[in-house]
């Protein structure tokens, strides 16, 4: 059977912690993440760029991951939480999700899906 990815969608806006930080701690804060996010692209993780969704949501950005397994995911959450971007520095809110096995039997991914040919 093939293994199936996994999706990743955060959602974050900053929080007051980011705006008490000098531009010194903040260069470190962000040297850090981007380390953290390098090793898990590393493992296979691909990440897209980030979105401004402050017109159309309470966040301010967003941005999306494939990976190949639920544990990287895990693993490079426990570190941005432990350096402080997860829910200190960023107010975040996560959804995960599984590869749907078969895309051709989902009718938003099909328009011809239920039509008479």
């Amino acid at each position: 059977m093939k293994e199936r990815k996994y999706g990743f969608i955060a959602l974050w806006k900053h929080a007051d912690p980011w705006y008490a930080m000098d531009a010194e701690e903040r260069r470190r804060f962000i040297d850090k993440v981007n380390e953290i996010n390098r090793e898990a692209q590393g493992k296979g993780v691909w990440m897209s760029d980030v979105y401004d969704c402050s017109w159309s949501s309470e966040y301010r950005f967003f941005s999306f991951w494939e990976s190949p397994s639920i544990e990287i995911v895990q693993e490079t959450l426990e570190k941005l939480v432990a350096c402080g971007d997860v829910n200190y520095y960023n107010i975040q809110r996560h959804f995960i999700g599984r590869a749907v096995p078969d895309n051709s039997n989902i009718d938003a991914y099909d328009p011809n899906y239920g039509k008479e040919l």
